[in-house]
């Protein structure tokens, strides 16, 4: 098909799928005007060579030839600041995203200056049943607000089986301990490991 310049009336040989189906931007590479082309195969022109007895037939232009410059399309401002966003969000969540899990043969975990101290698990086997107790100690000097407290039981392929969060919001003075009992019911016999996480919110959602 071909297209027609607006300002110089050059014509150019494109193809449908060069313009795609809304069409898209072109360049005239003779007198630089930028038009918005349309891929309407109907509205193309059709030229018919015509022979004569005293003529030859003319060939048809070879596609290719005097193509105009198709320039890029854009890309909307928000797709292009996104991959920034996420790097930055990625390095964001990595500062502040550090490992604060214990498993069954710990008894002792730092957060901030609140530990999780004397950890005894109790797996009732006739019930069922697991009871986790622990304590919850400010080592700081100064007053602190307990942090949220996640128990997971995890399988051998370290599947979450059940989860419990402790959210008790107890000031704890310096050097004061609570002491804290969770159980957990009808476990199923693949339950293996137990986790313990103190932290927040947003430590929890990305863990």
């Amino acid at each position: 098909m071909y297209i027609t310049c607006p300002e110089c009336r050059s014509s150019f040989v494109v193809t449908p799928e060069q313009l795609g189906p809304s069409g898209r931007k072109v360049k005239c590479s003779k007198c630089q005007n930028i038009w918005h082309a349309q891929s309407e195969v109907a509205n193309s022109v059709k030229i018919e060579p015509i022979v004569t007895a005293d003529s030859q037939p003319m060939d048809a232009p070879a596609v290719g030839i005097n193509l105009p410059a198709l320039l890029p399309i854009k890309l909307p401002p928000y797709l292009c600041c996104l991959p920034i966003l996420l790097i930055a969000l990625i390095i964001c969540a990595s500062i502040a995203f550090y490992s604060d899990t214990i498993g069954l043969g710990n008894n002792h975990f730092s957060y901030s200056g609140i530990t999780i101290n004397d950890v005894n698990i109790e797996y009732k086997k006739e019930a069922a049943k697991v009871v986790v107790h622990y304590k919850i100690m400010n080592n700081s000097d100064s007053k602190a607000i307990m942090p949220l407290v996640r128990i997971r039981l995890f399988d051998k392929d370290h599947r979450v089986l059940q989860t419990h969060i402790e959210n008790a919001s107890v000031q704890l003075n310096p050097k004061q301990y609570v002491s804290i009992k969770t159980e957990f019911v009808s476990i199923p016999p693949s339950a293996q490991n137990i986790d313990i996480t103190i932290g927040n919110k947003i430590d929890f959602l990305l863990r």
